[in-house]
């Protein structure tokens, strides 16, 4: 039965039995010959009154009931309704409340779990993701756009684009996207980053942008790779060119009647000799360079012995230092551990750093000294020569890069030795570290992981 009916029909009821009680009594009274007592008409009024009011008690308790479960279930409370003793229709409306806070218990734990692999998903993105509103302020950064930008999320939540980075193309574009525009792509340069980056909008079902995503593509590696790759490109070619238009120049003054002359003739020859093999030189160190750049250093080649690694040089250096009056002194324990690097890799970093430290020495000495860290065997390259300048050093692994370039060519440098040295000592798991005062000399020192 409704509501509606069972608190009329309580009335109705109530009211008779009030009229009939009243009645009644009344009459029963009269016919004994007593007056109407006036607290037997009050009862009958008020005992109807009572069963009423604490009917609408009961129905009020279920109403504060419902109000303060739905009042919780608007806090996010999903709190079940208990069962209502009041009438079919708030039972009903009870029953309604507990399937629509399951129902909405379930779609937030959807949406919670949709967020989660969500945040994981652009967290693990390498490209940087900013999401904007309507409006252009920022509802969502990934961790990879939060270090592009140098921003935290909370820091720039629901504010303008502009508060996260100034850009006025990058402005603009948005601009244009929010408004209905197509897809747009630019680069910008963010502090330390360059950053290809593709603004596309996001639409509604009626076609229109209700906001936009930014995807910022880090090419900062790509770009400084393609810039070395530009040097690397225009000093081979400088460098080929120099030898070769030696070479080529001496020939054709030998063929124009120079060769008639014996004394011409041979210092024509030698130069064109020394010129061939600083060239050959070149093209070894470059292939050298890109074997290990492309091959990489791998602990697969096998392990070294310091001693028979040096051993393979030793003749080369000893007669090139004592062509040039140096001492040459060489400290090699006869049980340092084997190296996790092979030989012929060790031989041709022995040979880079003495020969460079030779090649600018005069009249000094030169060293070589080994010994044993914790896991690593240390090699010392010193020499007495004449030093490197200090804004030098930073960049002096760099391929083609001479402190003095008259003197390297004039001794014969390819550029690329200390490269090399630096390659093979990364690539096999080392260290190298340099110290050198001008005027007084150089050490370099080699730290070198031990065979396993």
């Amino acid at each position: 039965m409704s509501l509606k009916w069972k608190l009329t029909g309580l009335f109705l009821v109530m009211t008779g039995l009030s009229l009939l009680l009243f009645r009644n009594g009344e009459s029963v009274l009269k016919g004994y010959g007593f007056t109407v007592n006036p607290w037997m008409t009050f009862l009958a009024l008020v005992l109807p009154g009572g069963l009423v009011l604490i009917y609408s008690y009961r129905l009020t308790e279920d109403v504060r009931t419902l109000q303060a479960c739905a009042q919780r279930l608007s806090r996010g409370s999903f709190e079940q309704v208990p069962g209502l003793s009041s009438g079919a229709e708030l039972g009903q409306l009870g029953e309604e409340l507990n399937r629509l806070s399951r129902h909405i218990e379930n779609l937030i734990q959807t949406a919670a779990q949709e967020t989660h692999r969500l945040e994981a998903l652009l967290g693990g993105m390498q490209e940087g993701v900013v999401a904007l509103d309507h409006v252009g302020r920022v509802v969502l950064l990934n961790s990879a756009a939060e270090e592009i930008f140098s921003r935290p999320f909370a820091e720039v939540k629901h504010k303008y684009l502009v508060e996260l980075v100034q850009d006025q193309e990058l402005d603009r574009l948005v601009a244009e996207v929010l408004q209905g525009g197509a897809a747009a792509l630019i680069e910008l340069n963010i502090g330390e980053y360059i950053v290809r980056t593709q603004v596309s909008p996001i639409l509604s079902e009626d076609g229109r942008a209700r906001g936009a995503v930014i995807v910022c593509h880090d090419i900062t590696e790509l770009r400084r790779l393609e810039k070395l790759r530009t040097e690397f490109v225009a000093n081979v070619s400088h460098e080929l060119r120099t030898p070769l238009t030696s070479i080529k120049g001496f020939a054709e003054t030998l063929l124009d009647g120079a060769a008639e002359e014996p004394a011409l003739r041979e210092r024509f020859l030698k130069i064109i000799q020394a010129e061939s093999l600083r060239l050959q030189r070149l093209v070894e160190d470059l292939l050298t360079l890109s074997h290990i750049e492309n091959r990489g250093v791998r602990r697969a080649d096998g392990i070294s012995n310091v001693q028979r690694a040096y051993e393979k040089i030793q003749p080369v250096i000893e007669r090139y230092a004592e062509a040039k009056g140096i001492s040459l002194n060489v400290a090699i324990p006869p049980d340092l551990p084997a190296l996790s690097i092979g030989e012929d890799l060790l031989s041709q970093l022995m040979l880079n750093l003495l020969e460079n430290a030779v090649k600018y020495t005069s009249g000094g000495s030169v060293w070589l000294k080994a010994s044993t860290g914790v896991g690593e065997v240390r090699l010392e390259f010193g020499d007495t020569g004449c030093g490197i300048p200090e804004k030098s050093l930073p960049r002096i692994f760099e391929r083609f890069f001479r402190v003095d370039k008259a003197r390297s060519r004039e001794q014969g440098g390819t550029g690329l030795g200390l490269s090399i040295v630096k390659h093979i000592v990364d690539g096999s798991g080392g260290k190298v570290t340099v110290q050198s005062e001008l005027g007084k000399g150089t050490v370099f020192t080699c730290s070198l992981p031990m065979a396993l």
